[in-house]
């Protein structure tokens, strides 16, 4: 059984060079739902890979929160959004071929 969940990332980066750099990294790891909101499928190894990573970017100043999400936490989700977004158990796969 696969110890991946969902977590939702948020950060208030204070300088801007640092806050593209952080935006743009968190975007190889999950999905934005909001300007500095994202959310990402990790396990435990990735978890601390992405937070080791960030590190190197973020300084002392900048905030960053991660988030675990539970399926009960996810199914309360309320979105403005007319169609809100799906958030599978498990999120798809794509195979490069």
């Amino acid at each position: 059984m696969s110890t991946s969940r969902w977590w939702l990332i948020c950060y208030d980066v204070r300088d801007a060079r640092r806050l593209r750099k952080c935006a743009k990294h968190l975007e190889g790891y999950g999905e934005r739902l909001q300007f500095s909101v994202f959310r990402c499928w990790l396990n435990a190894r990735g978890l601390q890979k992405l937070r080791w990573e960030l590190t190197e970017i973020l300084a002392a100043e900048d905030d960053i929160l991660f988030i675990p999400l539970c399926r009960n936490c996810i199914d309360g989700i309320i979105s403005k959004a007319e169609y809100p977004e799906e958030w599978p158990l498990v999120p798809p796969r794509f195979h490069i071929v």
